[in-house]
């Protein structure tokens, strides 16, 4: 490497290289015709060093860029030949893809016949085959009833070999969007040889290859710096997976540990259950890439560079042959959407608890953010005879969850791809045989609390010039608990559900001059759906679906009164919501009931712990440490007791970074008092959950909220 390299070079020469990746992703989204992509941005792009560890990454999908740098180390590790111009195709879970569908491309750059880095991009593609329409394969049992895996040499020095196109276009239902998209990924590739070879030209190779691994370093040193900054401690979390394949009720329970000791962070899956019989499983690189996610939002935060330098800082450790860790022959088709997506969920969860024990980034708390990828693939023949289908990406309306300062997103997108957005209406009536009924916000779907979390959108669609639609609906989880984890008393948000109403009478409505807003609108027979299901929509079948909102922040009684009578009159809490889960009573004019709104709050109080509260003498000492808005830490003394920073009741001991809440008050409740759209199934009364609430035992203020599954073991 060269010594002493400029600051002013360093600068300009990684904001070319930025520039460069740019460009790539820009290129994908010029040629694609894939909806998920060209909108959704379902891909992403980099650029990496000799030995495979990724330097400069894209903004789109974040579990790509810890995916894409395992596949050229891979292709690095088996291919003994590799030359200037060549290409390699490798969509195989087991080298390093996140899936099937995510196809990763990359090529070497040589110098004076030296290979000095690669190229390398991943796009989700529509449609690879296997036994399910696009390829989230909902009824396979090991991997060789999905989709092919390849490791092909796509271009033979800068040659594009049609045997190998032809072979991987045509093992496609649909060949002409396959073939469209993987010649995006070329262009990609070709743009960003062109415009490196220009920089190389300028700067020469060894300034290049210099600033590639000096932005890996200085991004290391940056992290660490901020790891130090939090308290050393564990904490814990669990997830669930309702139902692991079409015909299954089976709950899959996922434990995570997160262990925070000087400059390094240790995320432990001991206890995970077993892989399963279904395609939901995450292999080792898959379940690191969903792990790390809030590493990048909420600790990098677009401060820190997103690159190769946190596999340095951060371990990630899944037992062997569990759904976090899948063994071949393992189905793992819907692994992105499945137990890596709960890898975020669960990962979001101890993260916010780390983070809310540190003063100089409590503001970063968010327990989670869309945590459930309600993924569902419509397929049908348009009017032209010709079968079209594709993933749609309605499910990044889901919720975020509320911060310590303010209500979570609406609608949010999704914490996993920060430019990841939901599709035109439009654009999907017109490339696909549907009818949008309509896409609307959810009231009552964010979680509770001081400060409510975002609101979710449901979608109602149709057949539209096609007799049917075919659909295989992957919802990771939901349609029992949710997974929306609140935190510091605020409750979950809502569950990610599917249903579907028979014979709905929608184009009668459109006759009439009636616009339903609602399933409850809609004629017809509802069928409540569970998270792994497939079918076929008649003309007059709607299918209904909603991502999950985001948890609540705080005890919802905290809530200033007259942000919930605003919330009533914009429609993101009902007038019932407000009086159940934030205790306001409004008066017909809109205003907040003041009298009448106290009585029910000592109520919901005195339910809370079975006894009139004591009064609020808020816990003012300056040698404590503040836990979110209620708990503080006594520094004096053994330095281990918890209070109640409200009534300054004892509440447990904190060991080894750990909160012992032994002295609360514990009750349960059903999933529905968290709101209408959980475990609708079962009409709120989950047979699996239930709400684990604790309470401080003095003033009755609302600890934390958890969905408590009912069973020691899985099924």
């Amino acid at each position: 490497m060269i010594s002493g390299l400029d600051p002013i070079t360093l600068e300009v020469v990684k904001h070319r290289l930025a520039q460069i990746n740019d460009e790539q992703g820009a290129t994908i989204r010029t040629i694609s015709t894939s909806p998920i992509v060209v909108e959704g941005n379902d891909f992403n792009v980099g650029l990496f060093t000799e030995d495979g560890d990724v330097a400069i990454a894209g903004p789109y999908v974040l579990t790509h860029v810890t995916t894409m740098d395992t596949v050229i180390k891979n292709i690095a590790a088996e291919v003994d030949d590799i030359a200037d111009g060549d290409v390699f195709l490798v969509n195989d879970p087991y080298l390093g893809a996140l899936h099937q569908n995510d196809v990763a491309l990359a090529t070497p750059v040589f110098h004076d016949g030296r290979l000095r880095l690669w190229i390398g991009n991943v796009l989700h593609h529509a449609d690879l085959a296997g036994i399910d329409e696009g390829s989230f394969c909902v009824n396979a049992k090991n991997v060789f009833q999905e989709a092919p895996r390849y490791f092909l040499r796509l271009a033979d020095g800068g040659k594009v070999r049609k045997d190998v196109e032809r072979t991987f276009t045509t093992n496609s239902r649909l060949p002409d969007m396959v073939a469209l998209d993987l010649r995006a990924q070329l262009g990609a590739l070709n743009v960003a040889r062109r415009r490196l070879h220009e920089l190389i030209d300028e700067v020469g190779i060894d300034v290049v290859t210099d600033v590639m691994h000096r932005v890996v370093d200085d991004a290391e040193e940056e992290l660490r710096e901020r790891i130090r900054e939090l308290p050393d401690g564990t904490w814990r979390a669990e997830v669930f997976m309702d139902g692991d394949r079409v015909g299954s009720d089976r709950i899959i329970r996922v434990q995570l540990e997160l262990r925070k000791r000087g400059d390094s962070l240790v995320f432990d899956y001991k206890g995970t259950e077993r892989q399963s019989e279904g395609a939901v499983n995450a292999t080792y690189h898959a379940s690191y890439a969903g792990t790390i996610v809030p590493i990048y939002a909420f600790l990098c935060d677009g401060e820190i560079a997103w690159n190769g330098a946190v596999k340095r800082c951060v371990e990630v450790k899944a037992p062997v042959g569990s759904v976090m860790n899948a063994q071949y022959p393992a189905a793992v088709s819907i692994c992105s959407i499945g137990f890596t997506w709960l890898a975020t969920a669960a990962a979001m969860k101890v993260v916010a608890q780390m983070l809310s024990e540190s003063e100089a980034y409590a503001d970063r708390v968010c327990a989670s953010w869309n945590s459930a990828c309600n993924g569902n693939n419509l397929f049908g023949y348009n009017a032209r005879g010709k079968m079209v289908g594709a993933l749609l990406s309605d499910h990044r309306a889901g919720g975020a969850a509320a911060r310590p300062f303010a209500d979570g997103f609406d609608t949010a997108g999704k914490v996993t791809s920060h430019l990841g957005f939901l599709s035109n209406v439009e654009s999907q009536e017109w490339k696909l045989p549907i009818l949008y009924a309509y896409r609307m916000r959810l009231v009552d779907s964010g979680g509770p609390g001081r400060y409510r979390g975002g609101l979710t959108a449901a979608v109602a669609v149709v057949p539209h010039k096609t007799d049917q639609l075919v659909w295989k609906s992957q919802n990771t989880a939901g349609s029992d608990q949710s997974n929306a984890a609140g935190i510091h008393g605020g409750y979950p948000g809502a569950g990610s559900q599917v249903l579907v109403v028979r014979n709905c009478g929608l184009r009668a409505s459109f006759d009439a001059g009636r616009i339903p807003i609602g399933h409850d609108q809609l004629d017809g027979q509802i069928e409540h759906l569970p998270s792994k299901s497939e079918g076929v929509l008649g003309p007059d079948d709607a299918f209904i679906f909603f991502a999950p909102g985001g948890g609540g922040y705080g005890d919802p009684i905290d809530r200033e009164p007259e942000r919930v009578a605003k919330d009533v009159a914009m429609g993101a809490v009902s007038e019932r919501g407000a009086i159940d889960h934030y205790g306001v009573v409004t008066a017909n004019d809109g205003s907040v009931d003041v009298a009448v709104t106290a009585d029910r709050r000592d109520q919901i109080r005195r339910e809370r712990i079975g006894r009139p509260p004591l009064e609020m003498n808020a816990v003012v000492q300056e040698d404590v440490m503040r836990i979110g808005p209620t708990l503080v830490v006594e520094r004096s003394g053994a330095g281990t007791a918890l209070r109640c920073g409200k009534c300054g009741h004892a509440l447990g001991v904190r060991t080894d970074g750990t909160l012992d809440l032994r002295e609360a008050t514990v009750s349960e409740a059903p999933l529905r008092e968290a709101g209408p759209w959980l475990a609708m199934r079962y009409e709120g009364e989950s047979p699996n959950f239930c709400l684990s609430k604790r309470s401080c035992p003095g003033c009755g203020t609302l600890l934390d909220v958890v969905e408590q599954y009912r069973s020691k073991t899985s099924d």
